[in-house]
Order: C-alpha cells, then sequence, then structure tokens
C-alpha cells in the first residue's frame, strides 16, 4: 500500500481524542453532553436570575476549567454558575480519557513529535475531581439548594460537594484548592477572607473574584491588589501573584471578574520548545 508520511500518520486519531464536538455515545445522548446543548441550557435557565449578573459568567467559567483543568475547585456562593462548572470537569474527564488512551498506544503524536506531557496526562486523575460548594443559603435569591436539584437531574453530583456554611468559618487545607471562585457578597471583608485562605490555594492555582471593579468595598480590596498592598492590605503577599480584571461595560453592577494566580514557592510554567 502507499507509504503513509510519519509527519501525519497520527492526525485523526489525535483530532478524535481532542475533537470537543464529538458525537455522543448514543444518540440521542440520554444527558446533555456539553453546556452549548439545549437540554442543558433548558435545565439550567431555571437557575438564571439577572440580578446575580451571570448570564455570560457561566460560559466564563466554563471556559477556565476546560483550559485550565483544575481538579479541585472551590465555588463561594452557589447557582447559576455551578453546573457550567461541573459540566466542566465532567468534558475533562472525558476528554482526558481519550487522550490517556492515545498516550498508551503511543498514538498522541503531530508532526510525528510526541503532543502530550504523558506525566500529567498520565496522573491526571490521581485526584478526584470535585466541585466543593460553600454557600449560607441565606441570599435573598438563594440558588444554591436548587443547583443541586439540577446537577443531578443532568448526571453530574458526583463532582459535587455541596456544603452549608459561612465563608469566613470555612477551614481550607494548604494547596487544597487549584481554582477559587469567589460569588458572594464579600464587599469590605475580601481581605479578610483572603488572609485567612490564600495558602488554600496552590502554587500556580487560580483565584476568581465576581464584582470587583465597579463595587467600592470591593474595588478598594482590587485597588490594594493592583497596588501590592501586601498580606495585612489584600490577604495576599507581595511578589506571589499576577492578576487582571475583566470589566463588562454596559452593566453597573455585577459587572466584572478579577483572576488572579498565585505564583510563589518558586512556581513557573515548564519551557517544551523554542518558535511554536
Amino acid at each position: 500500500g502507499k507509504d503513509v508520511d510519519p509527519l501525519y500518520a497520527h492526525d485523526s486519531t489525535v483530532r478524535d481524542a481532542l475533537n470537543p464536538h464529538r458525537p455522543p455515545p448514543t444518540y440521542p445522548p440520554e444527558k446533555p453532553q456539553t453546556v452549548y446543548d439545549s437540554s442543558f441550557l433548558s435545565s439550567v435557565s431555571t437557575l438564571y436570575s439577572p440580578v446575580m449578573g451571570a448570564e455570560n459568567l457561566g460560559f466564563v467559567m466554563h471556559s477556565l476549567v476546560r483550559f485550565l483543568k483544575p481538579r479541585r475547585v472551590t465555588e463561594i456562593g452557589a447557582g447559576y454558575t455551578s453546573l457550567f462548572i461541573l459540566m466542566a470537569m465532567k468534558e475533562n474527564e472525558e476528554e482526558m480519557g481519550r487522550v490517556k488512551d492515545t498516550v498508551r498506544e503511543g498514538r498522541m503524536k503531530l508532526l510525528d513529535y510526541p503532543w502530550m506531557v504523558d506525566d500529567v496526562v498520565m496522573g491526571f486523575d490521581g485526584v478526584e475531581a470535585k466541585l466543593t460548594v460553600l454557600d449560607n443559603c441565606r441570599h435573598q435569591k438563594e440558588m444554591a439548594t436548587g443547583a443541586v436539584g439540577v446537577a443531578k437531574d443532568l448526571g453530574l453530583e458526583r463532582f459535587l460537594d455541596f456544603q452549608i456554611g459561612d465563608a469566613f468559618e470555612a477551614n481550607f487545607e494548604r494547596d487544597s484548592i487549584d481554582l477559587l471562585w469567589c460569588d458572594f457578597g464579600v464587599g469590605s471583608r475580601m481581605g479578610d477572607f483572603m488572609r485567612a485562605n490564600w495558602e488554600a490555594i496552590s502554587p500556580g492555582g487560580y483565584l476568581v473574584c465576581h464584582s470587583t471593579a465597579t463595587n467600592e468595598n470591593t474595588r478598594n480590596w482590587l485597588e490594594r491588589v493592583r497596588t501590592g498592598g501586601g498580606f495585612e492590605e489584600c490577604g495576599i503577599p507581595r511578589g506571589e501573584y499576577e492578576h487582571i480584571t475583566f470589566l463588562e461595560p454596559h452593566k453597573r453592577f455585577q459587572n466584572s471578574i478579577t483572576v488572579i494566580q498565585k505564583r510563589a514557592n518558586g512556581y513557573a510554567e515548564p519551557l517544551f520548545s523554542q518558535y511554536a
């Protein structure tokens, strides 16, 4: 038969493993496969409330979890975004399962070069994927308990650990959180919360905070982050983070997020290439 160019020998296999638009294993699927399925959007619509300002955040948080592949996510304040995170964790499990199988077969190559970090792939499920949600269920538009029900309906409950409690009384273990999503009315107490919980975020992990830019109380905390106020002023030690804030310019309220990466204890990304 015709010789196969080794540069392209595995392209179709790699495409199948990584393709986010793969058809479901059974049709019609028993449960939604992605956040873009109409059945998923219909289910989570019961949790949507305009006053929460999360109509775009669900997709943002889904994309972050899909891209960063955190195994241990903690959310303070449950509701609409919880389901997008849970679906991202399910999709990550399925994607990385296909990738692991392809690596084992020796076919995860593009241009005849190993495309994946094998130890990361093979160890991906060494830590259980879990979204830990902490909510005091006191908000006037409380959606937390409804989120638990929708998670069960969608078959996502295995990724969910729902806890009722006060965020300021939480006692998270050191380096136990890969992504911390703060979506609660913390205001001027953000510094207190971070002083108690900064060490819980793993090196290279992320803190994402809602409504930071145009809310005066949280903005005061954000400005101290921006100017390197240090542990006493903002709850984050100087020199241990990078940050960026995104603003929805058309809204007055619930219109921004700040993303902070913890770069402590010598954390740095690896180098794998010179040009690509």
